[in-house]
């Protein structure tokens, strides 16, 4: 972690350096009225530069393009809650969400070319399938890093509650003797207020699905079903694991022999993962008292090679979930939708 002088920070006009309060700066990149000023750490001096980002994260009041993306999550985590102790959790997200859209695109890529590959382009999808399911549970268990950290030194909104100490792992949060965790059982092992004790019900289901075929991958010697290498696009057997209990295909892409298209499956397993990051900082911020954003008045924006492949996944996910058989055009939101906070 680089350490900078924060005389030399005050030289930044975005940053509001008198509240820091020890907090890490996710960015020295910023897009300010259609021009990119960035400041790089030379020596003991931070000295800026002219640069603009192919694969980074800036601050901006809007997207400098159409593809940058915006996910509450690490606007928030970098704003508000970017503190030493997640710092490295935090930087493994970040890293994965370009892993994923590039896992994607991946895919897509290989979709276009197997007829050049020949023989083995299915082998070549099963495999990356494999790495997606792996880096979706592992973000899992950053989140978790993320909670166990903030959770031993914030300020609940509610000062009755009793801390306890935070599990290591997602999955030894959301299970206990066994057994699915609730929101009871929550309550009194650690203290959790509703809101985040509910966020750990909700989601222990879906990590399950990550972490069932995660496991039987690593430790069971078992394999990823068949990928059929149709003519369009890769196909699966929709009554196999792990896609077996999702319903997002629409009646024109149900084939005969249970075949259904590979790729919609995968970005909703990207995208419910993503949301479960979306929902633990709409969480995080109704239930902790934060200090105040580092950058006022911009958020944290993601640009990536692969972002144009990635917002049309997220987006076609998104309309899947709320109407699965479906076949209107994608709605505009490209990243998963956060809960209402009214609720």
């Amino acid at each position: 972690m680089t350490s900078i002088d924060i005389q030399k920070l005050a030289a930044i006009p975005y940053l509001d350096v008198a509240n820091l309060n020890g907090r890490t700066i996710g960015s020295l990149m910023f897009h300010d009225s259609g021009a990119w000023r960035t400041w790089i750490k030379a020596g003991d001096q931070l000295v800026e530069i002219k640069a603009w980002p192919a694969e980074s994260f800036y601050f901006s009041k809007d997207a400098a393009d159409p593809n940058d993306i915006a996910f509450h999550f690490l606007d928030f985590m970098s704003q508000r809650a970017s503190f030493p102790q997640v710092t490295l959790a935090l930087n493994g997200i970040r890293d994965d969400l370009f892993n994923l859209s590039a896992s994607l695109a991946k895919i897509e890529h290989l979709q276009a070319t197997q007829l050049a590959i020949g023989a083995g382009s299915n082998r070549m999808v099963a495999s990356e399938i494999e790495y997606l399911f792996l880096v979706c549970r592992s973000i899992f268990d950053l989140l978790q890093e993320v909670a166990k950290e903030l959770w031993e030194t914030i300020t609940l909104v509610d000062t009755a509650i009793e801390k306890k100490p935070l599990k290591d792992s997602f999955n030894a949060m959301t299970r206990f003797d066994g057994k699915p965790v609730t929101r009871e059982i929550l309550a009194r092992r650690f203290g959790l207020p509703g809101p985040m004790a509910d966020y750990y019900v909700k989601w222990q289901g879906f990590f399950e699905l990550l972490r069932s075929f995660r496991d039987n991958i690593v430790h069971h010697g078992s394999q990823v079903q068949t990928i059929f290498a149709g003519e369009y696009e890769f196909m699966i057997a929709k009554s196999l694991r792990p896609f077996n209990d999702l319903n997002v295909w629409r009646d024109d892409e149900r084939f005969p022999n249970d075949l259904v298209p590979l790729k919609p499956a995968l970005g909703v397993i990207v995208h419910e993962t993503l949301l479960a990051c979306e929902e633990f900082s709409w969480m995080l911020s109704n239930i902790v008292q934060f200090p105040p954003p580092i950058v006022p008045g911009m958020r944290l924006f993601m640009r990536g090679h692969f972002n144009q492949s990635f917002t049309a996944i997220l987006r076609d996910a998104a309309e899947r979930l709320v109407q699965p058989s479906a076949a209107a055009e994608p709605s505009s939101n490209a990243t998963p939708r956060p809960p209402d906070r009214s609720a």
